[in-house]
């Protein structure tokens, strides 16, 4: 009976287990990598101003934008405090990502703000000869005349926009993260 002899050397793929069980053993370097590539991920996303999803985020509406001083042009973005809170941090065999500011929430969710009813002193200018308020609010430095008013209780609705999470293409490029640590000489 002819025969064949297939010799198999598996010091290679050995050394491919091992160094996969070692990084599975401490996976925090691949998730600190995994921390960084999301950090950048997410400023992709406010610059591109849309979800995960590629959904782009509603618009603001026309009461906010005609009040809003700063980044008009931007959803999310007053002064940057979201986007530039986001941190990652590692724990064991875990990869914590978010912002600690919190209304983070609230502008990923959605949802309804509830403000009480309030009496204040609002501020306005008197024409000092004909005795006429202005019809608009001033500074109390900059005000010759006080008055009190009472506003009543309303509902402020945020709607839902999705900033974070991970997107398909952030699956693909977080599994290539994995990939070479769990097989380092396939790169």
């Amino acid at each position: 009976m002819a025969g064949a002899t297939l010799e198999f050397d598996a010091v290679a793929a050995l050394a491919v287990v091992n160094e996969a069980a070692a990084a599975l053993a401490d996976p925090a370097p691949m998730l600190r990598d995994i921390g960084e590539y999301l950090l950048i991920a997410h400023d992709q996303r406010f610059a591109s101003q849309a979800s995960p999803d590629g959904t782009p985020w509603q618009a603001l509406s026309p009461a906010y934008l005609k009040r809003k001083k700063k980044n008009r042009d931007k959803i999310l973005v007053l002064d940057g405090f979201l986007k530039n809170t986001l941190r990652y941090q590692v724990n064991n065999n875990e990869l914590l990502f978010g912002t600690n500011r919190i209304y983070g929430a609230m502008m990923h969710f959605g949802g309804s703000i509830d403000i009480a009813a309030r009496s204040q002193q609002a501020y306005f200018r008197q024409d000092g000869k004909t005795g006429d308020v202005g019809n608009q609010f001033v500074s109390k430095r900059k005000s010759n005349f006080a008055q009190w008013v009472t506003i009543g209780a309303y509902t402020i609705q945020i709607p839902a926009r999705p900033w974070l999470g991970i997107s398909d293409d952030d699956n693909y490029a977080i599994a290539g993260i994995a990939t070479r640590y769990l097989m380092p000489n396939s790169a």
